[in-house]
């Protein structure tokens, strides 16, 4: 309980007790100075509890974005997935020995490069969604009009016709950056999900070859690396996408 916590709290302790010696230094008797500390020290708990003190809000877990149904992105994800979970299993397969152990000191690195992927996946799809907002083939139109309206407009309206170019040129830039951004995200997702997926069939055929007391320590070193370039790819495509679209 909080107020349990709050009694024991050094501050508390340290403040009841000078209390309490304030009290039994201007003569008052032992009981009564004791009786002083522990008022004070219930009175402060109590004020902690139903002041402004609040319990610490659970940490909150980073947002992940729907992923379209039916979506390129949604592909890639569920192959991903397929993989990571097919690591796994061969993983928990493995007899005891230093081969099982390496492979499971991976599994913690396939799962996060994993959730990074499902990050991808689903700003993908709101990246897809605000594509679809802007009509490009609508502001290339506009803007050709503005362009040839521009040619011949006289000085009061010029200004005019400026700012709104600079206003639909400012609508394709944006559908540029998304596009690009799209396709950067579409890319590592499909190089992510293969990758794990060669990074299991590399897995099974150096479990089927190799007898696990005679390990080939470079052969898997090389999966070791292998897994390592898969999630720095990953995690390097969030943080571009992340700064390219603000």
């Amino acid at each position: 309980m909080k107020f349990a916590r709050e009694l024991a709290e050094p501050w508390g302790l340290l403040l009841a007790a000078t209390s309490a010696g304030v009290a039994w230094a201007v003569q008052l008797p032992v009981a009564a100075a004791v009786g002083v500390g522990v008022a004070v020290l219930a009175a402060r708990a109590g004020v902690a509890v139903l002041g402004g003190e609040k319990d610490e809000p659970p940490p909150r877990e980073a947002r992940v974005l729907d992923v379209a149904p039916g979506s390129a992105e949604e592909n890639w994800l569920h192959r991903a997935e397929g993989a990571a979970e097919g690591f796994g299993s061969l993983s928990a397969s493995l007899a005891a020995g230093p081969l099982a152990e390496r492979v499971a000191d991976m599994e913690p690195v396939v799962r996060e490069t994993l959730s990074t992927l499902r990050r991808l996946a689903g700003r993908a799809s709101a990246t897809g969604q605000a594509l679809a907002r802007v009509d490009l083939e609508a502001v290339a139109h506009e803007r050709r009009r503005l362009q040839r309206d521009l040619r011949t407009a006289n000085p009061e309206v010029r200004g005019d016709l400026e700012q709104a170019l600079t206003a639909v040129q400012a609508q394709a830039d944006v559908h540029a950056r998304l596009s690009g951004a799209r396709d950067k995200l579409l890319a590592q997702l499909q190089s992510g999900a293969l990758g794990l997926d060669s990074l299991v069939a590399r897995v099974a055929e150096l479990t089927a070859a190799t007898a696990d007391v005679t390990v080939d320590t470079g052969a898997v070193r090389e999966l070791s690396d292998q897994l390592e370039g898969i999630r720095q790819g990953v995690l390097e495509t969030e943080e571009a996408t992340r700064k390219s679209l603000g």
